[in-house]
């Protein structure tokens, strides 16, 4: 069969860049190329280039005000120094593949994948098989590469990750709106859970429904109105609206005569579908995230009233939320241990005396947790907190004592 299938492979699904812009270091980008051949082809060079691609729809239009001009390029195979100028690599099977590793270094201060009604930016990577003879001289396979940003960890940024959110507001001294969540950040393609409290503070109120609302706003820093303000577009991410009611009520309200809790629950989509962006704040755009609260009220005339409080959340992507352990010491490095207990064997034999045995002499058995150490010399010495033991024997005497 005729045919020649590039294939990239790489060993991660997406680039994470840890900091800001002016503080993130390199991340590195690598995998390998997988290239199958139906017939012995004539192969000059392969490339594989990391490089943006901008939408061309939103350059004819002349509204791609966000862009990025990244392009690194490579060569992992060459025969340039072959006296034919070209290198002949034979048919391969399905099951074989000739296989050419890469590996590229992503500066810090690369801007976020962002898909938005002023401009895309979006990665990708792209190998080429130049090759030579008639007909076509080149191949060329494309794959996606994301390009995410997530805070350093200690930094301001990764402690407001952390914050509790806990809103209210008092509307005219009769109904108290409040909204509590563990966190203000939230993953997408997660869901979003928040309690709302409704608690009222004069009689005769009723509570029609309730829900929540999670809003995007998208702020160019390009490009302004004819006012002179920034051009922004904003849209309803998701929402959910629940009525409350008592079934035995024909108005199908809710009195509130006491306070009234409600758990909520948004399904975040996932960024990859392009229905929300990362909260991000860069030289040309920013977008931000609005959680909103809302309730109806009736009151004692009859009158509904539409009842809203938010406060501002963040999205981020999963990798900013989960929580990294350091390296624990594990029994076979020394250099963890910290000295716990310094004695003598007359102390222990106080401590630990156990009995006497048949001869009426009385003996000490030492405890297993214990420990003492000696140089090379043979002669122990006094433990301190600078010298570190370099191993261990159980104690029968000397006068250094470790607990481990």
């Amino acid at each position: 069969m005729f045919y020649v299938r590039p294939e990239i492979v790489t060993d991660t699904s997406s680039v994470v860049l840890r900091g800001l812009p002016s503080e993130a270091s390199g991340e590195t980008l690598s995998g390998r190329v997988l290239i199958r051949l139906g017939y012995p082809l004539k192969v000059k060079r392969v490339t594989i280039a990391f490089q943006s691609s901008d939408s061309r729809k939103q350059q004819h239009r002349r509204q791609n005000t966000i862009k990025s001009n990244t392009a690194m390029e490579q060569d992992i195979f060459n025969a340039a120094d072959n006296q034919a100028g070209y290198a002949v690599w034979p048919a391969t099977y399905r099951s074989n593949a000739k296989e050419l590793p890469f590996l590229f270094t992503i500066p810090g201060n690369t801007h976020e994948s962002v898909r938005t009604a002023f401009g895309n930016i979006a990665y990708e990577l792209k190998v080429t098989i130049h090759t030579c003879g008639f007909g076509i001289n080149s191949w060329t396979r494309t794959q996606r590469i994301p390009v995410y940003r997530v805070p350093l960890e200690g930094s301001g940024w990764a402690l407001s990750l952390t914050d509790s959110m806990c809103v209210q507001a008092d509307w005219l001294g009769a109904v108290t709106l409040q909204m509590v969540g563990d966190c203000a950040a939230f993953a997408d393609n997660s869901i979003l859970c928040t309690r709302a409290i409704v608690r009222p503070m004069k009689k005769g109120q009723m509570l029609a429904d309730v829900g929540m609302r999670l809003r995007e706003k998208v702020c160019c820093k390009n490009l302004v109105d004819r006012f002179g303000d920034l051009r922004s577009s904003q849209h309803t991410v998701c929402e959910q609206m629940q009525k409350v009611y008592n079934p035995s009520d024909s108005l199908q309200m809710m009195a509130l005569d006491h306070e009234q809790c409600f758990d909520l629950a948004l399904d975040i989509p996932s960024a990859v579908a392009s229905r929300i962006q990362y909260s991000m704040d860069t030289a040309s755009i920013c977008v931000t995230h609005e959680l909103t609260l809302v309730a109806t009220i009736v009151d004692p005339h009859k009158n509904a009233h539409l009842l809203r409080i938010s406060a501002p959340v963040r999205i981020v992507p999963k990798t900013a939320l989960e929580a990294s352990f350091a390296e624990l010491p594990e029994y076979s490095k020394s250099c963890f241990d910290r000295l716990l207990l310094v004695s003598s064997p007359r102390a222990l034999e106080l401590d630990h005396l156990d009995h006497n045995d048949d001869s009426g002499t009385s003996w000490c058995s030492p405890p297993p947790h214990v420990y003492y150490y000696d140089d090379d010399d043979g002669v122990s010495d006094n433990n301190s907190m600078s010298a570190v033991p370099p191993s261990y024997q159980p104690v029968f005497g000397g006068r250094g004592m470790l607990v481990a």
